[in-house]
């Protein structure tokens, strides 16, 4: 009975570990949510918007999402086209980037090399 009884304790710990893994994994992905939305509000210029009004747009949208299917598939490709948009911005941004390192690098060498052969 005793036996039975600390198994039971063990196997109540091992559940209690894996549920407070799983909530503590559920607020990570929560908080990642709430962070990414953050930037897309930035990144469309909603930002600027006063919270009433963005929640006034939001609520508006639920609204007209359950009466009207052909809005939300055009806010839906509006949504997608912004967001590529974006991604191509970004790829270029980093693309240049990495040529401005390079050359800067590069130039780098070349003067050390001036400044070592001068000596």
């Amino acid at each position: 009975m005793v036996l039975r009884t600390m198994v039971r304790k063990d196997k109540l710990s091992e559940i209690d570990l894996q549920i407070k893994a799983l909530q503590e994994k559920k607020k990570k992905l929560e908080e990642k949510q709430l962070i990414q939305l953050a930037q897309l509000i930035k990144k469309s210029g909603a930002h600027s918007f006063a919270s009433e009004v963005l929640v006034g747009v939001m609520i508006e949208a639920v609204k007209t999402s359950k009466e009207n299917q052909d809005s939300v598939k055009r806010w839906q490709q509006i949504g997608a086209d912004f967001l590529t948009a974006e991604k191509e911005k970004t790829v270029s941004k980093n693309k240049n980037d990495k040529i401005n390192e390079n050359e800067a690098a590069k130039d780098e060498g070349n003067k050390k090399a001036k400044e070592s052969h001068k000596k």
